[in-house]
């Protein structure tokens, strides 16, 4: 199945963060589109990498590059597509046929930009598989995503669909099972007889799992609190969940330590 474009790039926008990235000489440049009213010094700077990566520039109107952009007020004249080589529908990854032991994080509700980009962040470094990233009700992949990430997002298996409602049909045709974090009642994380092809979803801090997600959930699990603590933070959360599923992988000889 062939990638739609926007399964394909990560749109970075505003001066100091595209600078940024032209600055990383590992990340993959599609094109940059600039104002062509677009002045100043760190544009210099910016035009300057350009040349020397030989990245390709598409001078056009402010309104062009916030079309691309999304963020009229925030782009600053200025936007730049980002390749990211693991990234791709989830329903296109829900698609291929695999036996073996497949760990998935998906996100409902989380909208705040700094929980999203550690979750990828931990998540990733801790081996779960792929990440399930809702276009709606969930922060987009910003530059404060991108930040807190620490630029992991460029590295990982991001699955993007419009809803979560959307593809988890499809990922239980698949095999999966769907896991949701309660702060309270479900089994415990620790003493879980996980599936070897399961989603686990983590919602929003306030509200929970959505009311349009919960009907496709099959377990609920829960972290174990001490001390009279409620619950974690939805990025550490996640972080724990992925620990987990990494000591049973090596626990099991899935993986090496």
């Amino acid at each position: 199945m062939k990638k739609h474009p926007r399964d394909t790039y990560i749109t970075v926008y505003g001066r100091k963060p595209v600078l940024e990235i032209l600055q990383n000489n590992q990340l993959n440049i599609k094109k940059m589109f600039l104002d062509k009213k677009a002045k100043g010094q760190i544009i210099k700077d910016i035009l300057k990498v350009c040349t020397k990566r030989d990245v390709e520039i598409e001078r056009t109107t402010a309104d062009q590059v916030s079309r691309i952009s999304k963020h009229p007020k925030q782009d600053q004249g200025i936007a730049i597509d980002v390749v990211a080589p693991q990234m791709e529908s989830a329903l296109s990854f829900l698609s291929n046929k695999t036996q073996k032991t497949t760990y998935l994080l998906a996100l409902d509700g989380v909208t705040t930009p700094g929980n999203v980009g550690l979750t990828i962040r931990s998540c990733t470094g801790l081996g779960v598989d792929g990440i399930i990233l809702p276009r709606k009700g969930t922060a987009k992949l910003s530059p404060l995503v991108i930040k807190a990430s620490a630029g992991v997002v460029f590295k990982s298996r991001i699955l993007k669909c419009e809803t979560l409602a959307e593809i988890l049909p499809q990922a239980k045709k698949a095999g999966y099972t769907v896991y949701g974090l309660a702060g309270e009642q479900g089994t415990n994380l620790y003493e879980a007889d996980l599936a070897k092809k399961a989603i686990f979803i983590l919602g929003n801090e306030t509200e929970g799992v959505s009311s349009h997600v919960r009907k496709y959930i099959d377990h609920y699990l829960t972290i174990p609190m001490r001390n009279q603590v409620e619950s974690l933070n939805v990025a550490c959360a996640g972080t724990v969940v992925a620990s987990e599923l990494l000591r049973r992988r090596i626990s099991t000889g899935a993986l090496k330590g």
